[in-house]
C-alpha cells in the first residue's frame, strides 16, 4: 500500500518542483532584466548553496568522541555530495555573472567624479594583489586556483550598488538566513546528529551537554549566523508582527544554543552598538533630564549597585585563590591557551619565519600540510593575524593592514546613516578575528565571507547616499548664497 502511494506522491512532488523552477527562472529574468540586476539577491544563491552542503554533508556529530576539534570544516572533514558540487557551480556562475554585470554597467556609465568609495575599492585590490597575487606567485609553495578571484569580484561589485540596494541586500540575507534557521530546526527530530552534538561538556550551563551548529560547519559559524541574521532583522524588522518575534525566538534560541562565547560576546557588543545609533539621542535627552528624573536614578542606582558588589566579592571573596584554582581545572587551562590555539600559532609562526616575505602560501593548512605538522583538524590559523603572516608573509600583512584600516574609515563615514549596523558588522569581524579567519580574500562561499560581503554592500550604498546628500546641501547653499546676492 505504501508503495504504491509512493509513486503517485513523488510525481506530485516533481510536478511542484518543476513550476517552481520555471517561476523562478521567470523571476530570475525579471530581475536581470530589471533595474537593480542581480546583485542585491545573491545571498538567496549562496545559502542556498550551504543549505544543500549541510544536508548530503552526512555527518554525525554525536557520534563524535572530541566533539570541540572535529567538523571544524565540512569540506576537509568530508568530501562534498554530487549533489552539492553540481548546486556549488551553478550558484558560482550566477554569483560571478551578477558581479560582472554590475562592475560592466559601472564602467558603461563611468563619469570624470564616480560616486563610489574609490579609495576602498583600490584598497580592496591592493589587499588582493598583496594577499593572493604576490603569494600565488613568489610564495614558498605557489599555487593556482580559479576561485582565487571571486571574493574580489563580488567585493568590488558589492562597492558599486546604487542607493536603496543595500537594503535590498540586507532584507534577502534576513529572509534567508531566517529560512536557514527553520530549515535547521527542522532537522533536529529527523536527524539529530546532523545538526547537534549531545556530548559537548566543555559548556558554561553544568550537565548541559548540547551544542548547536545547524547545517553551519562549526557551533562557532552558527553564532555569526545568528548574530547576523539579528543585526538585519533589527535594521530591517519584517513587517508582519508574528513573523518577526518568531524570527526573533529562533535567532536568540539558536544563539544561545551554540553556547559560543565569542559570539554571545560580539552579539552582545553589536547590539550595544546599534542601540547607541538608534536610540542614542533618546537616551541622552532621558539622561539629562532633570525634570523626570526616573532613567537617571535607576542608571546611577544600577552602577553602584554592580560596583558594590565587585568591591564585596573582591574584599570578601577570596577571589585569588578562587582565580587559581579555576584555571588550574582543564576549563581554565583550554580558556589560557585558546582551546589548543596557541600550538597552531606557534606553527604558523615557524612557517612565517621559513618565508618572511612570501610566506608558505595560499596551500597552508591544506591535506597535505596537516598531515605534515601532524594536526588534521587544523584547517585554520584560528586568527586573521598569523593567517595572513603564515601564508603570504610581510607583503601580505602591510596589505591586510592597509585594507582594514580603509575599512575602519569608511565604516566610522557610513556609521551615522546605517543606523550603526556597519560599526556592528566591523566589530563582528574583528572580534572574530582575534580567534578565526574572518577576513578572506580566498575560498569558498562561505558564511564568514557574507558578513564581509554585506559590510562591503551597505558602504557602498550608504556612501552613494552621504554623496547624493552633500550635493544637495551644497547646491542649497549656492542657491540660498546666489538668491541673497540677487536681493542685495
Amino acid at each position: 500500500m505504501i508503495e504504491f502511494l509512493l509513486l503517485p506522491v513523488a510525481l506530485l512532488v516533481c510536478f511542484a518542483a518543476a513550476v517552481a523552477l520555471i517561476f523562478y527562472g521567470l523571476k530570475l529574468v525579471y530581475v536581470i532584466r530589471g533595474k537593480h540586476g542581480l546583485l542585491p539577491y545573491i545571498f538567496y544563491f549562496l545559502t542556498f548553496g550551504n543549505i544543500v552542503l549541510g544536508l548530503t554533508c552526512g555527518r554525525n556529530l554525536s557520534a563524535v568522541i572530541d566533539p570541540g576539534q572535529v567538523n571544524a570544516n565540512l569540506n576537509v572533514e568530508l568530501p562534498p555530495s554530487p549533489y552539492y558540487v553540481m548546486c556549488g557551480r551553478v550558484v558560482t556562475v550566477l554569483v560571478l555573472f551578477a558581479a560582472c554585470q554590475r562592475i560592466v554597467r559601472q564602467l558603461m556609465h563611468y563619469r570624470n567624479k564616480p560616486d563610489a568609495p574609490v579609495l576602498l575599492i583600490v584598497t580592496l585590490w591592493f589587499f588582493f594583489f598583496t594577499n593572493v597575487v604576490t603569494t600565488a606567485a613568489f610564495s614558498a609553495h605557489p599555487s593556482l586556483e580559479h576561485y582565487y578571484v571571486y571574493l574580489v569580484l563580488v567585493g568590488t561589485a558589492s562597492l558599486l550598488l546604487n542607493r536603496g540596494e543595500e537594503e535590498i541586500s540586507i532584507c534577502t540575507l534576513r529572509n534567508i538566513l531566517f529560512v536557514f534557521l527553520l530549515i535547521s530546526v527542522a532537522v533536529i527530530p529527523w536527524n539529530l546528529g546532523l545538526v547537534m552534538d549531545n556530548k559537548y561538556v566543555e559548556g558554561i550551563v553544568p550537565g548541559f551537554t548540547y551544542r548547536y551548529s545547524g547545517l553551519a560547519s562549526h557551533p562557532n559559524s552558527m553564532g555569526l549566523i545568528t548574530t547576523l541574521f539579528l543585526l538585519c532583522l533589527w535594521n530591517h524588522p519584517f513587517g508582519n508582527r508574528f513573523i518577526n518575534r518568531s524570527a526573533w525566538i529562533a535567532g536568540c534560541s539558536s544563539l544561545l544554543l551554540t553556547q559560543s562565547k565569542t559570539s554571545w560576546i560580539g552579539f552582545l557588543l553589536c547590539m550595544f552598538c546599534m542601540g547607541c545609533f538608534k536610540h542614542g539621542d533618546y537616551l541622552k535627552r532621558r539622561l539629562f533630564d532633570y525634570k523626570n528624573p526616573v532613567l537617571s536614578i535607576l542608571f546611577i542606582f544600577t552602577v553602584m549597585t554592580i560596583t558594590g558588589t565587585l568591591l564585596a566579592v573582591v574584599m570578601f571573596g577570596n577571589i585569588g585563590g578562587k582565580i587559581d584554582s579555576f584555571f588550574a581545572s582543564s576549563t581554565g587551562s583550554s580558556l589560557m591557551t585558546m582551546t589548543g590555539r596557541t600550538q597552531i600559532w606557534e606553527i604558523a609562526l615557524d612557517e612565517w619565519r621559513r618565508s618572511p616575505v612570501f610566506g608558505y602560501g595560499l596551500t597552508i593548512w591544506d591535506e597535505a600540510h596537516r598531515a605534515k605538522i601532524g594536526m588534521p583538524m587544523a584547517v585554520t590559523a584560528h586568527s586573521q593575524f598569523y593567517q595572513t603572516l603564515a601564508s603570504s608573509g610581510v607583503v601580505g600583512m602591510a596589505g591586510l593592514i592597509v585594507y582594514v584600516a580603509a575599512l575602519l574609515w569608511f565604516t566610522l563615514k557610513t556609521a551615522k546613516s546605517s543606523q550603526g549596523l556597519t560599526l556592528a558588522i566591523f566589530f563582528l569581524l574583528f572580534l572574530r578575528s582575534i580567534s578565526e579567519v574572518s577576513i578572506a580574500i580566498t575560498g569558498q562561499w562561505d558564511f564568514v565571507e557574507f558578513a564581509h560581503l554585506l559590510l562591503l554592500t551597505v558602504i557602498g550604498g550608504q556612501f552613494k547616499l552621504d554623496s547624493i546628500k552633500k550635493a544637495n546641501n551644497a547646491l542649497m547653499t549656492y542657491q540660498k548664497f546666489s538668491s541673497s546676492r540677487g536681493f542685495n
